[in-house]
C-alpha cells in the first residue's frame, strides 16, 4: 500500500516542462454534483487533506475480439445495486472520480459509493483495515500496490483484476554523493517511511545486490517526510522516498542511486473483493467496463477527464486545480491502458510472477507471507470482457507511456564511449555461470540461473547489463597466451549474451566485456576457480 504523498511539488516543478503538452482551457468548472461518499464519522470541517499516495504502452496489439459496445439502461430504471470502489488522493485512482461525475456506471444500472481515504478527515482507514473491508465484501474494489496485496496473499480476500500503472520516476533511493551503487550501501543507514511502497522499493533494490536488511541499519520512520528530515538530519545515509519529499533531500546534496523510472519494481492494482466477485460478479464487469471508459476519457480527451476532476471540486484533496495540473500529475506515472491490461491478463503468468518476486523481497526482509497458489490472486475474466468492446480500447498514448509490464524493452545501441562512461547502478550477486568442460555452452543450471536471477530484473527495468567473462589461465607460463584467455573469457561472456537475447531481452541492453584474471599461469586449482566467473553489472547512461 502507499502511505499519504503530496502532490504540490511535482505539479510546480513539471509545469513549465509539460506546458507544451498540458491542455489548454479557460472554461469556468462545473458545479460538483451530488455524490455519495461513504464517512466513517460525521462530516466536519477540518483542514485540507494532503494527496495522497495509498500505504505499503504495451507492446503488441489488443487480441480481435468481437465489439460489443457498452450495456446501457433506460433513464430512472430501479438501481441494480451498489458498487463501493475505495482509493487513495492519487492521480492514476481518478477514473473512479471520472466515473461518478459521468455517471459511467449508472448507465450501466450500479449506483457508486466513493470511499476516498482521507478526505475532509474522513475514512483515515489503516491498512490492515482495509484489507478486512474487502475480505468482509463491505467494500468491493481497492486501488493499491501489488507487493502490499503479495504481502497478504490471502485470496479470500480476492484477487487482482487490473492494473493501473507502473511508478515511473516518482520513487527514488537517494543516499550521500559517496554513495554511488547498491553493493554500496552495505553497512549504512537508510531512512524509508514503515509500511509504505518506499520500505518495499529499499528492500527490492537491496535485494539486487544480495543485500537485505541484515546489511544495513534501518531508520524506520511513520511518514515519508520523517524519513526525508532523519537523512537531511544526519540521522541516516540514504533515504527510500518519493517526490516532492525525497527533493529535500536531493537539494542538500543527496545523489539518485536508483529511482522507479529505471527500476519498475511498484505496479498499482485493482483489487475485487471475494465475496462480490463470487456473489455479484455482473456487477465487478460493470465497473471495470465503466473503469476503462472513464481510464480513455483520461487517456483520449484529458481535458475533459481534467474538467469533471474540476466539476468535482475537492481540488485541495485532488490537487488538480487548473488546467495543466493532472498531466502533470500522471508524468512520473505509466498507466496501463485496456490494451496493456488485455496483454497482461492474457498472459497472467505476468502478474504471478510478479507477485512472486513481491513475496520474495518480504521474505527476505524477514516479514513471511503466506504461501498460496498465486493463481488465485489473479482473476482476468473482467478485464478480458470489458476487452470485447472494441470502443473501450484508448486511441491515444498516456501522459507517460512507458509502460513495461507487457512491453519488450528496447533501448538505443551505445558507442563504444558511452560504454565506457556508463555508470553502474548494482552489481548481481551471481558470480558463478556453468559451462560444459572445456567449453563456452551454458549448462542447465546456468539456464536456470540467468532466467531467475537476471531476466526479471532486465524485464522490470530500462538498465543496460554489464556482462563481464573472465576465465582461469592455467599455468605454466607458456601453456597459453593471454590473447587465449581473453578470447575464451569474451566467447563465455557473449554466450551468456546469447541466451538473454533468446529469451527476448534487446540485444543493444547486453554489454560485453571480459576481466582480466587474478591469478595468471596459476597452478593451484583454489587459485583457478576464483577466475572461473562472469560479473554481471546494471548499468545507466545519462544520469539516473
Amino acid at each position: 500500500m502507499r502511505p499519504i504523498r503530496l502532490l504540490p511539488a511535482i505539479l510546480a516543478m513539471l509545469g513549465l516542462f509539460l506546458g507544451g503538452c498540458s491542455v489548454l482551457g479557460g472554461t469556468t468548472p462545473t458545479q460538483a454534483p451530488i455524490i455519495v461518499i461513504a464517512t466513517s464519522t460525521p462530516a466536519a470541517a477540518g483542514q485540507p487533506t494532503s494527496p495522497a499516495r495509498p500505504t505499503s504502452a504495451s507492446a503488441g496489439q489488443p487480441t480481435s475480439v468481437p465489439s460489443q459496445p457498452a450495456p446501457t439502461v433506460p433513464a430512472n430504471s430501479p438501481s441494480k445495486g451498489t458498487v463501493t470502489f475505495a482509493f487513495d488522493a492519487f492521480p492514476t485512482y481518478y477514473p473512479g472520480i471520472l466515473i461518478e461525475v459521468g455517471g459511467l456506471l449508472k448507465k450501466r444500472g450500479y449506483d457508486l459509493k466513493l470511499v476516498p481515504f482521507g478526505l475532509d478527515g474522513q475514512n483515515d482507514v489503516p491498512e490492515e483495515q482495509r484489507w478486512e473491508r474487502l475480505k468482509s465484501g463491505e467494500w468491493d474494489v481497492l486501488a493499491t500496490t501489488l507487493d502490499g496485496f503479495a504481502r497478504q496473499s490471502d485470496p479470500a480476500i480476492g484477487a487482482i483484476t487490473a492494473v493501473i500503472d507502473e511508478s515511473a520516476g516518482a520513487d527514488k533511493l537517494v543516499a550521500k554523493p559517496e554513495i554511488t551503487t547498491i553493493n554500496a550501501l552495505k553497512g549504512q543507514r537508510i531512512a524509508f517511511s514503515q509500511g509504505s511502497v518506499g520500505e518495499y522499493f529499499l528492500y527490492y533494490a537491496l535485494s539486487l545486490a544480495g543485500l537485505g536488511p541484515q546489511d544495513v541499519t534501518l531508520v524506520a520512520q511513520p511518514s515519508v517526510a520523517d524519513a526525508v528530515k532523519a537523512y537531511t538530519g544526519g540521522q541516516a545515509d540514504a533515504v527510500s522516498a518519493w517526490e516532492p519529499d525525497v527533493l529535500d533531500a536531493e537539494q542538500q546534496g543527496a545523489k539518485v542511486v536508483i529511482a522507479s523510472d529505471k527500476l519498475r519494481a511498484i505496479l498499482d492494482v485493482l483489487i475485487s473483493s471475494r465475496p462480490a466477485m463470487t456473489n455479484r460478479p455482473e456487477a465487478i464487469q460493470a465497473f471495470h467496463d465503466a473503469w476503462f471508459e472513464a481510464l480513455k476519457q483520461m487517456v483520449d480527451t484529458p481535458a475533459q477527464a481534467e474538467q469533471a476532476l474540476l466539476g468535482w471540486g475537492h481540488s485541495d484533496w485532488t490537487f488538480v486545480e487548473k488546467p495543466g495540473d493532472l498531466a502533470a500529475a500522471l508524468a512520473p506515472l505509466a498507466q496501463a491502458t485496456l490494451n496493456a491490461n488485455q496483454i497482461a491478463f492474457q498472459r497472467p503468468q505476468l502478474l504471478t510472477s510478479r507477485l512472486s518476486e513481491a513475496q520474495g523481497t518480504w521474505q527476505r526482509a524477514g516479514q513471511s507471507p503466506p504461501q498460496t497458489d498465486l493463481n488465485q490472486l489473479v482473476e482476468p475474466r473482467f478485464v478480458l470482457g470489458s476487452a470485447r468492446d472494441s470502443a473501450a480500447f484508448s486511441t491515444e498514448p498516456p501522459v507517460n507511456s512507458s509502460f513495461l509490464l507487457t512491453a519488450k524493452v528496447d533501448l538505443p545501441q551505445l558507442s563504444a564511449e558511452e560504454q565506457q562512461g556508463a555508470q553502474a547502478v548494482v552489481k548481481l550477486p551471481l558470480e558463478k555461470i556453468d559451462f560444459l568442460p572445456e567449453s563456452t555452452r551454458l549448462t542447465d543450471q546456468a539456464a536456470s540461473d540467468l532466467t531467475t536471477q537476471v531476466l526479471p530484473v532486465l524485464r522490470a527495468s530500462r538498465l543496460y547489463l554489464k556482462i563481464e567473462g573472465s576465465a582461469a589461465w592455467p599455468g605454466p607460463d607458456g601453456r597459453f597466451s593471454e590473447e587465449d584467455i581473453r578470447s575464451f573469457a569474451a566467447a563465455r561472456a557473449a554466450s551468456v549474451q546469447q541466451f538473454l537475447a533468446g529469451q527476448g531481452i534487446d540485444p543493444n541492453r547486453l554489454l560485453v566485456g571480459t576481466l582480466a584474471p587474478k591469478f595468471p599461469n596459476s597452478t593451484n586449482e583454489a587459485e583457478l576457480v576464483q577466475d572461473r566467473v562472469v560479473r554481471f553489472t546494471l548499468v545507466t547512461t545519462g544520469g539516473r
